[in-house]
């Protein structure tokens, strides 16, 4: 095959492990990008530095949040606390995906793919809306409406059956959180851009839209609320699945986004859609009146399907779920006595409420304090900033006589005091509605809880910024009539800056009296008492999204690359945490890498690419927790240049001294496959990072996407480079990047001269490892580059060349038994847990079985242990107790005692599969559940790479690659591995499970 000379010169500059590659003398090195975004032009009444007292990073609150002053401490507090708390949760993920924001710091079992969940994804894109920095609401809506967040997901019980992807999971409002924060942005094209995915996100709720009665049915658990009111009355035997019915939420999100849909239409041109949607809101106006609304009970309210109720009858409890209409502008005239129940101490009204079903309820608490996680009277944020949002909009919106401004702030002053813990601000998942305790607060679970908002309801609500898509702006106060003061300052608004102040005497801030409106630092409008005002804006300036930098060093899945490597990592440290995407300066919740404890006078950490990557912007987010584990003292920047370690040349650092917080390192671009981080310990401390990472830059309207076509060795890799912007991209060169060793052969042309709008240009290679070896079975990495226009650049997320498993490539068998006779001699069985019991077993006969009429789980280790770090333990399967009770699993991996193993499981009633690591009776984070099928017959294995374990399973004929993890050095050593022998567990909840073989090897 014919190769350019430049495609020859630029794909031997990537691959090449030995070279080091500098950006020439005479080149133009691209200028690093921002950190954070630019102000602006705007005002300076607040000192912003006092005001962020206590905070850790300020510089990222200066560029990106409004900032608030207001005669009440609680609220002021809570609302810098809650901009904490969003910031905790923008998680980066990878290039291809960019931010999400999670709900969890931990993502539990039942999230989307990288962690995140759509339950409170409304709240988050309504909160998110006022950041200044518009990337992470910009990657979050397209990760669950094009992302991965929109990908497949089972439709089983516990992830709900009746959908079938993850953006379905629960109901959410996506198109009205989107147009609503086009509203504050002003960025039309962006919106506009997502109408299609938006259509299709409400379309297909379709299956649970009931053309009878005009209504979306849902369940509650799937509204993001279980062990509701009405689902203990609808469905006692399930009051967490069960309550199946038509609930004015789904139908006032649906509603919501019918309205958005329409609006983003118009704006687009589309007459016909608009109408469409129009037409769609109207009629479910009407049918949640007719059929949800009680003009006896003054109430809307949950009515079970018919499977539960044959006469649909409506529940005989009020719930909070009766304002979310409200919010959505769906509640006609004439229904809004039921806001009197908000203020019922019968009704929702708490010191720490509102509750989540009414006080007179039979239902009322039923179970709450027993466990988590009910609605049906404890105090969830997540409902109380609907209710908020709602009564705002309320009060905005229509002419009413039952609720005033100075109840919206008594219900806002009693969400913000809930928000406290231990006298300091604090979000958990739900309260007490009567006593200050949360109820549902888990440690290393609940901390910091992303499921609400709070801000924005101080900046839409409270001072009353009411964003509109018209070129103005209209401010319209709920603050109380005796302040005598507030500020909102620099709120970020169509591109612009926005400051709103109250000061009724003028002696305040010193501007005049009465309430002021200020654009980009210039008086816009003023009046001289509290009440509505409105001001011009500037035409709206839509973000520069030409330019999207990549974080390469960011691996979320905890395992593959690029993968983290130090010298010492503590054992209650994970050095995987150091690239995982989140940036937490908490003790708890705990994401970090230390050296805490290490013999040595420094220690460094690092990131191996696994191919060459350019580098030039490097950061380290230092943990800093004031005692044992401090900011260093010093640290050298260094480069793997294919034989030794460099220091990098032309260092540029931010600060100077390196410090809490971020430390920035820039310097002349250079490619390299690893980088690392040399730390000199503080006096008397060691050093901390919570997060690493290495920026690349990226242009934001080309996409660079690698895929291995053709698997196998070698294998077919085939990069597309797609232009998603408006004009030409010129002098297009791709060029693969492989591990170092493989080679990599053009199949065809690896530039072109344009590639027009729309346009795509699409490059093979055929990818080879190193002459005369056999690569062990593995995911290798491969990515793309590409540049064009000269100096622009685009780079694709990994890709990976599967070598398949053979086990007899690993030569040294070291244990065998198939059981034709009694061997159990040669076998330990060890008793994990206490509350299940050792099982019976016996061997010979070709099966090693264990039984018991009780829950039983053995980990049984056999008489050799693996001689390698290079290893691979196989159990052929026998029989499953086939019971159908929750656990009848298989074991397979490496076996010290009861505290310390090294196992995948597979569970037979579950068909799931997944991977267990222990270690002193601590259990290693590891990757989420594979789903899986093993019959009679069929192979089980778990293969060891150094720090690395894979799971596999033969079936069909060929091996399936299931999970992988990073497990450090648990198995690296022949220390560490010294008492560990290959092994196997069997776990039923009652009669007997057989393998029909173990089997060892290592190489």
């Amino acid at each position: 095959m014919r190769r350019t000379a430049a495609a020859l010169a630029m794909l031997a500059a990537l691959v090449a492990p030995t070279a080091l590659t500098l950006t020439p003398a005479n080149a133009a090195t691209p200028k690093p990008p921002p950190v954070y975004p630019e102000v602006g032009p705007g005002t300076a009444f607040l000192d912003h530095r006092a005001l962020l007292a206590g905070y850790a990073e300020p510089e990222w609150y200066e560029a990106n949040i409004p900032f608030l002053e207001v005669p009440d401490r609680e609220i002021q507090d809570v609302y810098y606390y809650r901009w904490s708390t969003y910031k905790r949760h923008i998680r980066y993920t990878d290039p291809a995906t960019g931010d999400i924001i999670t709900e969890f710091h931990n993502a539990p079992g039942y999230a989307a793919p990288l962690g995140g969940i759509v339950a409170a994804a409304g709240h988050h894109v309504y909160e998110g809306r006022w950041l200044r920095d518009t990337r992470p609401i910009d990657d979050y809506l397209t990760y669950w409406l094009q992302g991965p967040g929109s990908g497949p997901k089972p439709k089983e019980e516990y992830l709900n059956k009746d959908t079938d992807d993850w953006a379905h999971q629960y109901a959410w409002w996506a198109a009205d959180a989107a147009y609503q924060r086009y509203l504050v942005t002003g960025d039309a094209s962006f919106v506009e851009g997502l109408l299609p995915d938006l259509v299709r996100q409400y379309d297909k709720w379709g299956g649970q839209y009931d053309k009878d009665l005009g209504l979306y049915w849902s369940v509650p658990v799937w509204d993001a609320m279980e062990y509701t009111a009405s689902s203990y009355e609808t469905d006692p035997a399930d009051p967490y699945h069960g309550g199946a019915g038509y609930r004015p939420t789904f139908n006032a999100y649906q509603y919501g986004d019918a309205r958005a849909i329409a609006a983003i239409a118009r704006m687009r041109g589309d007459g016909a859609l608009s109408s469409t949607f129009e037409r769609r809101a109207a009629s479910l106006r009407d049918a949640l009146h007719r059929y949800l609304w009680d003009p006896e009970r003054q109430f809307f309210y949950h009515k079970a399907r018919a499977d539960l109720d044959p006469q649909r009858k409506l529940v005989s409890t009020r719930e909070q779920i009766g304002f979310v209409p409200w919010a959505f502008g769906m509640a006609k005239p004439g229904t809004e006595k039921a806001w009197a129940q908000l203020l019922d101490p019968q009704g929702f009204a708490a010191p720490y409420g509102p509750t989540t079903a009414e006080r007179r309820s039979p239902f009322f608490m039923r179970d709450a304090l027993g466990g988590c996680c009910r609605w049906d009277g404890p105090s969830w944020p997540y409902s109380t900033s609907t209710t908020l949002t709602a009564m705002a909009d309320l009060l905005n919106d229509r002419d009413q006589d039952v609720v005033t401004a100075a109840d919206y702030y008594r219900v806002l002053r009693g969400y913000a005091l809930t928000q406290y813990k231990d006298g300091h601000p604090y979000v958990a998942e739900a309260h007490h509605p009567d006593e200050p305790r949360w109820i549902y607060d888990a440690r290393g679970h609940s901390e910091h809880y992303n499921h609400s908002t709070f801000d924005d309801l101080v900046i839409s609500g409270l001072i009353g910024l009411r964003p509109k898509a018209d070129g103005k702006v209209v401010v319209n106060p709920l603050a109380p009539a005796e302040w005598d003061h507030f500020a909102l300052e620099n709120v970020p608004y169509h591109g612009h800056n926005v400051t709103v102040l109250w000061d009724r005497d003028g002696t305040r801030y010193g501007q005049g009296k009465g309430l002021r409106v200020y654009v980009n630092g210039r008086l816009a409008a003023a009046r001289s008492a509290l009440g509505e005002l409105t001001a011009r804006v500037p035409a709206a300036v839509e973000p520069d999204r030409s330019s999207r930098p990549g974080n390469d060093a960011a691996n979320p899945y905890g395992t593959g690359y690029p993968k983290p490597f130090a010298s010492y990592t503590n054992g209650i440290d994970n050095v995987w945490d150091a690239v995982d995407g989140r940036i937490f300066y908490d003790d708890v919740p705990h994401s970090r890498w230390t050296n805490y404890r290490s013999p040595n006078p420094g220690d460094h950490l690092g990131v191996d690419f696994g191919v060459p990557t350019q580098v030039s912007d490097v950061r380290f987010y230092a943990y800093d927790d004031g005692g044992g584990v401090r900011a260093p003292a010093s640290y050298r920047l260094e480069f793997w240049d294919g034989s030794a370690w460099r220091e990098v040349p032309g260092q540029a650092r931010t600060p100077r001294e390196p410090g809490a917080a971020l430390n920035r390192i820039t310097f002349p671009a250079l490619t390299t496959t690893r980088i690392r981080l040399v730390f000199g310990n503080p006096p008397g401390a060691y050093v901390g990072v919570t997060e690493l990472q290495v920026w690349s830059p990226a242009a934001g309207d080309t996409r660079l996407d690698a895929a291995v076509t053709e698997q196998g060795v070698p294998a077919v890799v085939t990069a597309t480079f797609t232009n998603d912007g408006r004009k030409p991209a010129t002098h297009v060169k791709v060029a693969p990047a492989v591990p170092p060793g493989w080679s990599a052969e053009p199949l065809g042309h690896a530039e072109t001269p344009v590639v027009r709008p729309g346009g795509r240009f699409a490059v093979r290679w055929r990818v080879t490892p190193p002459p005369g070896t056999s690569p062990r079975p593995d995911a290798y990495p491969v990515r793309a580059f590409a540049t064009y226009d000269r100096s622009a650049r685009a780079a694709s997320a990994y890709a990976h060349v599967e070598v398949p498993l053979d086990p007899a490539s690993y030569a040294r068998v070291e244990a065998q038994d198939t059981f034709t006779a009694d061997t159990s001699a040669g076998y330990t069985v060890h008793q994990p847990f206490d509350g299940e019991a050792k099982p019976a077993t016996t061997a010979g006969g070709g099966r090693f079985a264990g039984s018991g009429a009780q829950p039983f789980f053995g980990l049984v280790a056999g008489p050799a242990g693996p001689s390698s770090a290079e290893a691979i333990s196989v159990v052929t399967v026998g029989s499953f107790a086939g019971t159908g009770s929750p656990e009848d699993s298989v074991f397979v991996g490496w076996v010290k005692d009861r505290d310390t193993y090294v196992t995948a499981w597979y569970n037979n009633t579950r068909k799931q599969s997944g991977i267990n690591v222990r270690v002193g009776g601590r259990f290693l984070d590891t990757p989420g559940d594979a789903p899986l099928t093993l019959a009679p017959g069929d192979r089980f294995a778990l293969v060891l790479s150094g720090d690395t374990i894979t799971s596999f399973a033969h079936t069909g004929g060929r091996w399936h690659r299931l999970r992988t993890a990073g497990i450090g050095a648990t198995l690296a050593t022949p220390q560490a591995r010294e008492g560990f022998r290959y092994g196997f567990g069997l776990r039923a909840t009652s009669g007997t499970i057989t393998i029909a073989g173990l089997e060892g090897r290592a190489a």
